[in-house]
């Protein structure tokens, strides 16, 4: 298709989106929405964590899920804002407007007022919170799933997730099943990391400016359970009249899960499954559209409009894809329930790459007390990603939705997981190793200013 006729097509989709109140150069694709982590997320939070305790509400440190020894009886409900419910913990999707989320005080009023609202008998965990950002001042709203734990234990791991974006690609139909596969897919990726993949359930998360719009979205999670046979549990949904598409997701594992963060030690390798940057070629190919001299820029770069669209589609392939057999390989290589760790044959530490980007390495780094080196930053298409950062079109382009999964495992055990990924069909890449006992420095290549152009991300690592 010729440049003229892309633009035009692209063009007629900008009025679609427009004609239900949408405008999709205002929407953050993918993770790219989250509320900022360093400003904004953990100032606030270490503003109310006391004045929580002495409600009996405890925040849990970032974790990519919410991980709790399974109960005989769970029961779990959802609340939009407030809620009466016995619950022992909880799930939060926080979706703030931009003054807000551009405050840490103000972020922090929100989520008291949110957290208090949750009347319950028993101590409430906050597991996992997940914050995005909505242009509408209006759009403001708290949906918080609710478990209550009940019975005697048993000898496994229930983990719960959420996660919310508000579109993937905006010159795809705003409710095409594309939207909602990443959607879906991204919440299960925190359960995939660690190896979770039995019993999956899922409780969608929808809204939209139209109800139309709102019942093609819900109609494309049951086309997902169905396709992925994951139990779809129905409950109410916000209505904020914003565009929402995301799930909180459930599962359950036999297995230890990957989170021995004080046996990460120097002997250990770190591996991505697959090249970082998703979101990169997704946001490159709408601004050429959008802005057709940024085409002369490209071509003077060696690169042609063709390649990023080629680029584009297999960043969108990865991400509707849920890495279940990623998980699966990932489950084999951890001990089972209430067994030790043994560093020549067990995964240590796991996350993935989202919406802060390699800034994951750094948070985990921190978590194991660590410092770590990275010798290769593989994202999907140098040039392209390269391009966006000096065009300043986005400013992580390291950053994913659904994205690679990254590993910190002993030598051994990343060499072998290395050879089974690649008979697999996957990229995988070793990116790096830990270098010993540390704050969670994270050395990495200059080349990094090439994809990232956030100073408050830049000044998180040591460039080398």
């Amino acid at each position: 298709m010729s440049i003229d006729k892309l633009i035009d097509k692209f063009r007629e989709n900008l009025e679609k989106y427009k004609k239900m109140g949408l405008n999709p150069l205002s929407l953050a694709t993918g993770c790219a929405v989250k509320v900022d982590l360093i400003d904004t997320v953990y100032p606030a939070l270490g503003k109310i964590n006391s004045e929580l305790a002495k409600r009996n509400i405890e925040i849990l440190p970032r974790e990519d899920a919410d991980i709790f020894v399974t109960r005989k009886n769970i029961t779990v409900k959802r609340v939009i804002n407030s809620g009466e419910f016995d619950a022992d913990r909880a799930i939060s999707l926080i979706q703030v407007n931009q003054e807000t989320a551009g405050s840490p005080e103000k972020f922090a009023d929100f989520l008291i007022r949110v957290y208090t609202s949750i009347k319950t008998s028993r101590k409430l965990t906050i597991g996992k919170g997940h914050s995005i950002v909505t242009t509408n001042p209006k759009g403001e709203v708290a949906v918080l799933d609710l478990f209550r734990l009940d019975g005697e234990k048993e000898k496994s791991y229930t983990v719960a997730n959420n996660d919310t974006i508000q579109i993937v690609d905006p010159l795809d139909d705003p409710g095409s099943q594309m939207q909602v596969d990443v959607g879906v897919s991204n919440s299960f990726n925190d359960l995939f990391t660690k190896g979770v993949f039995q019993d999956l359930k899922m409780i969608p998360v929808a809204d939209a400016p139209i109800d139309e719009l709102k019942t093609q979205l819900l109609n494309n999670f049951i086309n997902y359970s169905r396709k992925y046979s994951i139990e779809l549990l129905d409950d109410i949904q916000p209505s904020t009249k914003t565009l929402m598409i995301g799930a909180t997701t459930i599962g359950k594992s036999d297995h230890e899960l990957p989170t021995f963060y004080n046996k990460v030690n120097e002997k250990m390798e770190i591996l991505v499954t697959r090249p970082v940057g998703e979101l990169t070629p997704i946001n490159v190919y709408m601004w050429l559209l959008t802005v057709p001299e940024l085409i002369e820029n490209l071509e003077e770069k060696g690169i042609t409009i063709s390649r990023v669209e080629e680029v584009k589609k297999k960043a969108i392939n990865f991400m509707r894809v849920p890495n279940i057999e990623v998980a699966k390989i990932i489950y084999e290589y951890l001990p089972n329930f209430g067994h030790p760790f043994e560093e020549e044959s067990h995964i240590a530490m796991t996350t993935d790459v989202t919406g802060p980007g390699l800034f994951v390495i750094k948070e985990f780094a921190q978590k194991a007390q660590v410092d770590v080196e990275l010798t290769e930053i593989p994202v999907l298409d140098p040039d392209i990603h390269e391009f966006a950062t000096e065009n300043f079109i986005i400013p992580n382009s390291t950053a994913g939705t659904n994205g690679a999964i990254v590993i910190f495992a002993h030598k051994k055990v990343i060499e072998d997981l290395y050879d089974e990924l690649k008979s697999k069909g996957y990229e995988p890449y070793i990116i790096g190793k830990v270098i010993g006992k540390g704050e969670g420095n994270v050395i990495v290549p200059s080349t990094i200013t090439k994809f990232i152009h956030r100073n408050n991300v830049l000044r998180q690592f040591k460039i080398r």
